[in-house]
């Protein structure tokens, strides 16, 4: 289920990070850069959430 989640993710990230518009200039192409990386890191952590096993006891 947390496959439906972490690849749109991924995919606005990729998209955000090689979004260039000329007319923002270089501060506002940063702060897209930064806003496409946090996607992606959310996309990580979402990812590598372990399941927990429940152990008989």
């Amino acid at each position: 289920m947390r496959f439906f989640f972490v690849i749109p993710f991924i995919f606005i990230g990729a998209f955000l990070i090689g979004l260039t518009i000329d007319k923002i200039g270089d501060m506002g192409n940063f702060m897209i850069d930064i806003i496409g990386y946090g996607f992606i890191l959310m996309a990580i952590l979402i990812g590598r959430k372990k399941k927990e096993n429940k152990q008989p006891s």
